[in-house]
This record gives structure tokens, sequence and C-alpha cells, in this order.
């Protein structure tokens, strides 16, 4: 979910999981999303009445009563849309097979993070999208259709021209049939390899112990996150990479969980958390957000300097080959990890960037570069590590 800032993602993210995301005492006092929100739905269509009435997040139909079949479930990934957040966005991008792009009826479109967001979409690979016009019942009709218009012209500029625009209104549950409509005709769940060795993005990490709990009672620390390939399971030895100060850990998967109970094996698709013995005093507070996880012996060992192959982004580049300066301060964004580094070398199609802290990245991995512009942190460029 995905999107300018106050445009109504984390209330359609409501109206499709029945979950309201920004449960972070900062967000709820601000009013916006500050971390990555997950909330899973299960999409169900009935099979006795007809046309997108028949779609709903129900197990009972609203239109005939009738019990209705369930055709798939789907995570959501709610994604803040303030420009000062944007690394976060792009954590969230790298977990994602398809996107609900949300744009607001009653605003120009597009926005600045509209553009970003979308920008964010290309780099991660997504090609299938569909837009929620949001808040359509703030404007009159013929304002709606002058946005509409305005929407069209974006997506046909930014290569989503096919993509399918659904008008709603989050805050009345307006059109939320139609848009799971678009979402199981437009966006297919992607077929994965299980062969492919295990490649988790962790998001986030907790300590769930309660204080004072008995040593008898103590559970290991918990990361959670998407599988990107291959599968995970209960009793395996995992590899978790580049670790905090003396690098990669390894440890032992003690139990799976998803939003729908506890399971022996895990594959690509959805967010788990994954039980383990690991120290949880170095999970608490997200502190293993950014890690990857795949089988032991299996990541590349950590790094510090990082070779791009890079591919600048053509809107925040005024008369420079890359727009990236020697001695510049950037922000780098690999998978769902964030650092920052200090460009050391630049040529016309590479640059070398030293890193404050040590990630883990694979061969022909995608890494996004932010730069400081006057409003904040914006996109800049991406690379290949090569």
């Amino acid at each position: 979910m995905v999107g300018h800032v106050d445009h109504g993602k984390t209330s359609l993210t409501q109206a499709l999981t029945g979950k309201w995301t920004d449960t972070h005492s900062e967000e709820i006092k601000r009013g916006i999303s500050i971390r990555l929100g997950y909330a899973d739905a299960i999409f169900f269509e009935c099979t006795q009445c007809k046309g997108s009435e028949r779609y709903t997040n129900q197990a009972i139909c609203g239109q005939c009563n009738k019990p209705t079949k369930e055709l798939r479930r789907v995570s959501f990934v709610d994604a803040p849309g303030h420009e000062t957040l944007m690394t976060t966005t792009l954590s969230g991008a790298a977990l994602m097979d398809g996107a609900i792009l949300v744009i607001a009826a009653n605003e120009p479109c597009p926005q600045s993070t509209t553009i970003e967001h979308v920008m964010a979409l290309k780099v991660a690979g997504i090609q299938k999208i569909v837009v929620a016009q949001n808040k359509v019942d703030l404007v009159s009709k013929e304002q709606a259709l002058k946005n509409h218009e305005q929407i069209q012209f974006f997506l046909k500029e930014r290569g989503f021209e096919n993509s399918v625009v659904i008008p709603t209104a989050a805050h009345f549950n307006v059109n939320i049939d139609l848009l799971i409509e678009a979402l199981e005709k437009e966006i297919q769940t992607p077929k994965k390899d299980p062969s492919l060795s295990l490649r988790m993005f962790v998001v986030r990490s907790f300590d769930t112990n309660k204080p004072g709990c008995s040593l008898e009672q103590l559970k290991g620390g918990v990361l959670g996150g998407s599988i990107i390939q291959g599968s995970i399971e209960e009793g395996q030895t995992i590899e978790v990479s580049p670790g905090l100060d003396k690098g990669p850990i390894e440890t032992t998967v003690t139990a799976i969980h998803t939003s729908f109970g506890l399971v022996k094996k895990a594959f690509p698709g959805g967010l788990v958390a994954v039980g383990t013995v690991l120290d949880p005093n170095e999970t608490k507070n997200d502190q293993m957000k950014g890690q990857i996880v795949g089988p032991a012996d299996s990541l590349p060992p950590p790094v510090t300097k990082l070779h791009l192959k890079l591919f600048p982004f053509k809107r925040l580049i005024e008369g420079a080959s890359t727009g990236l300066k020697m001695n510049e301060t950037v922000v780098i964004t690999i998978g769902t990890s964030t650092s920052v580094g200090t460009i050391i070398k630049t040529a016309k199609e590479t640059v070398d960037i030293v890193l404050k802290n040590s990630v883990t990245v694979e061969k022909d991995q995608k890494v996004v570069i932010s730069k400081h512009q006057k409003s904040g942190w914006r996109l800049a460029a991406y690379g290949v590590c090569n």
C-alpha cells in the first residue's frame, strides 16, 4: 500500500483487512505511518451473486447471506507516505509482489511522494499495480473526473498506463468489492521456485518475554519479515547476516508463526515470525531489522564498501552525469537494510561507497541511493552490485 502522506493508505488497509496498522505511540500522536505496518486478509467470492458484489473479505456474503468461497490470503505492507520516511517505504517495496497505489481525489496528481513511491516500485521490479482513487466522497463528480484524468496521464508517463483505477472512500468502505476484484484479476500470486536457497528479509524483531518471567519460561528472540525465496522450517539451522557487532550469527528455528497460526514450514508470500534460540536482548526493539536470513554458511560475507553500476533517476539530476559527488553523504537501502555511506569514487557509470556499518549484499542485487535535498532525503539513483 503506497502513496503520498495522508491519502488514506492506512484507512484503506483497514477496510481490506479489518486492522488499523498505526499502532506505534508516535504514529497515533502524529496521525501518520512511521514504521511499516502489516495486516493479512482473506479474499472470498460468493458463488450465488453476480458482478463485482460477489467479491468480499467476509466469510458470509453481505448480499445474499450465504457462505462464500475462499480465493486466497493476502498480506499487506502499509508503507509510510511522508518523504522523510522514504527509506522505510523502500524496505516495504523489497517485500512486495504487487501494489495498491493510493491517490487522493481532493489533491492534484501527482504529489511529490506519489512520484517517489512509483519510482521505488520500479526499482523493486513491480510491474502490476492497482490504483485506488481515494476520498472521492470529499469532491464533486466533476472534480473526481478531472483528478481521474490527471491520474491517467501520470500513469502513462510512468509506464503504468494499463493499470486499473478504482474510485474509493475508505472510511465508508465504498467500492472495496471492486478493489478486491481488481486485485484478483490484475495482481496474480507469483510462482516461486521452491528449490532455491532460503532468503528472508527481516523487517522487525521482538523480545516476546514478559517482564519478570522465570528462566524456565524464557523464549528466544523472534525475527519477523518475509521469505523472498526458498523455504524455512522448524528445526533448521539458519544464518543471520550481517549480524550485530560480532558478525553473522547462526541460530536454530524453534517455531514459525503466521497470522493464521503455527506452521512447520513456510514459503514465499505473506509475513512470518520466526522463533529462534537467539538472545532476546539482541532482538528487542527491532534491533535485527535489515538482516538477511539464509541457510547456514550460504550468505556472502558482510562488507563495508560497495562498487555499484549506477542508474541515476533523471528527475533529480541537473548537469551532472550521476548527480552524486565525491565525499557526499548518502543513505543506501539494500532489501530491508538501511545504512549511511560516503562516496569515495565516481565515474560515468559506476560509484564506490564506503559504509559506516557492514551490510550483506549479493551479486546483481539492487541498491537504492538517497541523497539530501532541500526538502529532505530523496531518491537519487539505484545501483547494481557487481
